[in-house]
């Protein structure tokens, strides 16, 4: 394959992944329910299949892109946590002192952004760590999904606990932040880190053959 088909096969495939992260993130196909109040999340898993098939690069930008999709969700449709994600929403908690509100439009597009570039330059290196150490797709890809789906939940939730766990809790009835935080845990967090490997392994294994038979 020529440089230059490769540069449009990679656009290509980059456009694809991101156009399935927009459709996710403002359809229904972005979530799977799981039974009463729990829900899988599956923004994270174009991220993640990108960041393995395509490296780090990709995986950062298509991690930028999720990050993106949710800062359009939060300020389009504004629920009462809008200012975790949104910083149209967390220059409000300011009460008009202009440096505060500058912090907290910095907090919420680092709570935005930062964990979902982190799921794509997490999950491209521990797949090459581990696919060089094991020689198995299927393993590599499995461990890749559970840590780049955990760290997205991680760092959502810690950003959450620094920069905003006052209005936070006071936004889910004045609840203890850390029983909030548990529950997401459990009630998002572990299912998301269930069915993105699942669905991972699924579409790296036989894209990866693709890619090796296309050599």
């Amino acid at each position: 394959m020529s440089t230059n088909s490769a540069k449009i096969t990679r656009l290509t495939q980059l456009a694809l992944l991101s156009a399935i992260l927009f459709i996710m993130g403002f359809t229904p196909l972005g979530s799977i329910p799981l039974g009463g109040p729990i829900v899988a999340t599956l923004a994270q898993i174009p991220v993640v299949i990108g960041a393995i098939l395509m490296g780090t690069g990709a995986g950062a930008f298509l991690g930028a892109v999720f990050g993106f999709v949710s800062f359009l969700w939060f300020t389009m449709y504004a629920p009462p946590t809008a200012f975790v994600f949104s910083p149209f929403y967390s220059v409000n908690l300011a009460d008009g002192n202009v440096p505060k509100a500058i912090w907290f439009a910095v907090c919420s597009l680092i709570i935005c952004f930062v964990p979902r570039i982190l799921i794509g330059v997490v999950s491209s290196k521990l797949y090459q760590k581990l696919y060089a150490k094991t020689g198995s797709v299927s393993k590599a890809a499995a461990v890749a999904g559970v840590c780049g789906s955990l760290i997205n939940t991680l760092l959502v939730l810690l950003g959450i606990l620094v920069f905003f766990a006052a209005p936070y809790a006071e936004a889910n009835g004045n609840q203890v932040i850390w029983a909030i935080l548990g529950t997401s845990i459990v009630v998002n967090g572990i299912p998301e880190a269930i069915v993105t490997p699942l669905i991972t392994v699924a579409v790296v294994k036989p894209m990866t053959l693709v890619k090796k038979r296309g050599k």
